[in-house]
């Protein structure tokens, strides 16, 4: 895809004419582009030139039959110049229409499809070169258009209305790169778009993404801020109960990508798509938003909103009520008193959240200890955004969880501010879901199953906490309601990865073949490593008795997360129950030699005993795991030889100890 800000071009004869060296006149401008195309020559250079070529032998011929001059071609992308906006459109069907025809019949992988997009404006002709705004925004209305699509500005649209064969409808106004106002586009609908639309699945309106809203501010750095924008309107959108919202985790798997708003759909399983734009300014913000019906990719809403920073609530309520209006979805007073509250009217206490939410998606060591002190940051500016305290109750906990800083002092940390958020905000459900954590890694289950069922009634689609309650109900041996929790999640968060593995995991302790071997696909599919999907892998095998081919996919698994200790405890245990009982000592020596400070050390080590069967060093380490509270149940009821100890009399100690039945 071509990016360049103008195009200096070079003009060929026509019945325009030759023009004067620096005339000025009124044209219209056309710009295609191969979608994908640049993806193509990165993995296929030779491959991608053949179809480039043959792409221009289909397409030049268009030119001069409606009276366009071609202008230059710039990589993938044609220019074409035309004194008529009406002939543009026409020669921008009759290729669009050829290219359908003979792409319909070719492979996926051969495909080459167009975008065209058409502005009439002024331009420059010097040294016989052709340049301006004009060609500016005409690639930028190009990149609006869908695969196989042709879009307009509204200037082409007053020039070809009622005259061109096909209808135009307008797809809501557009903040374009490098153009100061939002332009008004139109696309036409086009008799494929009609077919492709027949064939669509039909999903349920009401079934919603929330696309990365994209950054265009002139400051790279302020992306987090579009970020933050997408998952706070996930959240808020998210409290109306008669919504199914997709997780920020699938949707941020689209963020750039080429793919078709039905390709999309298609792939999430929804109705409607919600996209937009942020553009930051000093204290000034502009919110571009659109809802698009998914099955026609017809635009239903579209508004712009130009606000102080300090506005930003107010903003993501309003598009929160216009999305709820536009799909005739009712909102009851509690989730309208919801979407009037006001996180924090301190504008610099909502970047500090934003960016401690941003650093929050990362494991890293400083990504977290950012993420904390970003939190805190965003609490010196505003004492009492509760959102602030139960993400530095989040980011404490993964801090003392990857061993980063200790456990006990993070704990307390913790629990003092999820306390503080629930005092500022009793309906708060990330407050309510983090704090369930807590209480689950002390052991106290009924509180912790108490707190996730008030998260989940505060918002239905929060994936997170159905697949942190799947987890608690796996720890109670209660596994089909675990997997009730997790099909739930993996609803609203399809392209989840972590949620997609335990889904196979639940799946397998139920019975269930075929839907483990989905599940496995899917793990593929989301992942070219595929590390889950071989962690996965080594799960069944384990289960049914495959130690040796369990054991070649923890390798891989190790090798994978570069020998992260909690990967290597299973490989050991299977190690072990495959007989290679020097291998399983090995990674005893590995895992009693790491970092000191690594949570769950004894709990792993205890694992790979397990697998050697040596009972009493397995106690002695389940034991202090019991203590320092990195003992996972769930994984003693279902690990492949849980049967041979679940007689002991300090197993069935352990679970009693915490309440439990073993």
């Amino acid at each position: 895809m071509v990016t360049h800000n103008e195009f200096i071009v070079g003009l060929q004869t026509n019945r325009l004419g030759t023009l004067p060296e620096g005339e000025r006149r009124l044209a219209a401008i056309m710009f295609t582009d191969i979608v994908g195309y640049t993806s193509l020559s990165q993995m296929n250079e030779a491959r991608s030139m053949e179809l480039l070529e043959e792409h221009r032998r289909v397409v030049r011929p268009f030119f001069p039959k409606h009276n366009g001059r071609e202008v230059k071609t710039i990589g993938d992308a044609f220019l074409v110049e035309f004194a008529s906006a009406l002939e543009a459109v026409r020669c921008a069907f009759d290729i669009q229409q050829s290219m359908h025809e003979i792409e319909s019949v070719r492979p996926p992988e051969n495909k080459v499809r167009l975008r065209i997009g058409i502005h009439v404006g002024d331009v420059i002709h010097s040294q016989n070169d052709v340049y301006g705004d004009a060609v500016n925004v005409a690639s930028r209305i190009q990149s609006v258009a869908q695969p196989e699509g042709i879009c307009v500005s509204q200037q082409v649209y007053d020039q070809v209305k009622n005259k061109f064969e096909f209808p135009l409808v307008s797809v809501g106004k557009k903040e374009l790169k490098n153009v100061v106002e939002a332009v008004e586009v139109y696309k036409v609908v086009t008799p494929w778009e009609d077919e492709r639309s027949a064939k669509a699945a039909q999903f349920d309106r009401k079934r919603i993404a929330v696309l990365p809203f994209a950054n265009i501010s002139s400051d790279p750095t302020d992306e987090f801020f579009a970020d933050g924008m997408t998952e706070e309107l996930i959240n808020t959108i998210s409290h109306n109960q008669q919504l199914k919202v997709i997780a920020r985790t699938s949707v941020g798997r689209f963020k750039g990508s080429p793919k078709s708003i039905s390709e999309i759909a298609k792939e999430i399983g929804v109705g409607s798509i919600l996209e937009g734009s942020v553009r930051k300014a000093g204290n000034k913000i502009r919110v571009t938003a659109q809802l698009i019906d998914a099955a026609t990719e017809e635009h239903v809403w579209s508004d712009n909103y130009d606000r102080q920073i300090d506005d930003i609530f107010v903003v993501q309520s309003e598009i929160a009520g216009n999305v709820s209006e536009a799909l005739k979805v009712r909102l009851a007073p509690e989730e309208l008193k919801t979407l009037e509250k006001k996180a924090t009217s301190n504008p610099m206490a909502h970047l500090h959240y934003l960016r401690g939410r941003s650093s929050l998606r990362e494991r890293s060591e400083s990504a977290l200890t950012d993420a904390r002190d970003f939190f805190r940051a965003a609490i010196a500016e505003d004492a009492t955004y509760a959102e602030a305290y139960a993400g530095l109750a989040e980011s404490l906990y993964l801090l003392g969880s990857y061993g980063f800083m200790p456990i006990e002092e993070a704990r307390q940390r913790g629990r003092a501010a999820l306390e503080k958020a629930l005092s500022l905000d009793e309906d708060l459900a990330e407050a309510h879901n983090a704090m369930a954590i807590y209480l689950e890694s002390d052991y106290m289950y009924q509180a912790a199953e108490k707190e996730f069922r008030k998260a989940l009634s505060l918002n239905k689609n929060y994936a997170l906490a159905h697949h942190w309650y799947c987890i608690l109900l796996m720890e109670m041996g209660r596994f089909e309601e675990g997997l009730k929790e997790i099909l739930q999640a993996e609803d609203v968060d399809p392209l989840s990865g972590t949620i997609a593995f335990n889904s196979a995991i639940a799946l397998s302790y139920v019975g269930d073949d075929i839907g483990v071997n989905a599940r496995i696909k899917k793990l593929k599919e989301l992942d070219a490593n595929e590390f889950y999907a071989e962690e996965a892998l080594a799960w069944i095998d384990g289960m049914k008795g495959r130690f040796a081919d369990a054991a070649r996919h923890a390798e891989r698994v190790v090798e994978l997360s570069h020998r992260r200790p909690q990967y290597l405890a299973p490989l050991g245990m299977y190690y072990g129950l495959a007989g290679n009982r020097d291998k399983a000592l090995k990674v005893i020596e590995e895992l009693m030699s790491g970092r000191e400070n690594h949570f769950g050390k004894s709990f792993d080590i205890a694992t790979v005993y397990l697998g050697l069967g040596e009972r009493d060093e397995t106690f002695r380490w389940l034991d202090t795991a019991y203590k320092e509270q990195s003992l996972q149940f769930r994984l003693l009821r279902y690990y492949p030889i849980a049967q041979e100890i679940r007689k002991d009399p300090r197993y069935i100690e352990l679970f009693q100890r915490a309440g439990l039945s073993p």
